[in-house]
């Protein structure tokens, strides 16, 4: 079940990047699968150190859902809150609480904080993809 709320950041590799996803096909979007997600779950770990905690259920409900691939691309989202943990919106957007542990903005700060060299990142993730595919 994905996140009740979370957010979304699109990246766009350069040509040259495209131009090898191209010629692997179908592997190459299942890389990049991969590697959307292990980003996004490096982007979550750091947000958990970020989440206010009073129970500890924000914290746990924090998820990242497995890639979701379509004709326009694929997909990875990152949130927090469950049926249980309604709130989560309320906790991230309050820039008036104070807490004793964590702060608001736990994923959107780490999110932005993500976006410089995430394209790096990736690269360097399906670089060592690619090396491991047969010649």
């Amino acid at each position: 079940m994905p996140p009740a709320w979370g957010m979304t950041v699109e990246v766009k590799g350069a040509k040259a990047l495209k131009t090898v996803l191209r010629s692997l096909g179908d592997r190459a979007v299942n890389m990049m699968a991969s590697a959307l997600y292990r980003e996004g779950e490096r982007i979550m770990a750091t947000s958990k150190t970020e989440v206010p905690v009073e129970t500890g259920a924000l914290r746990a409900s924090g998820q990242v859902t497995p890639p979701t691939i379509t004709a326009q691309g694929v997909e990875v989202v990152l949130g927090y809150g469950n049926s249980s943990v309604g709130y989560a919106v309320y906790v991230h957007e309050n820039l008036m609480a104070r807490h004793p542990v964590g702060k608001a903005k736990f994923l959107e700060d780490p999110m932005n904080r993500a976006r410089q060299g995430m394209e790096d990142r990736l690269a360097a993730d399906l670089r060592k993809e690619f090396q491991r595919v047969p010649r």
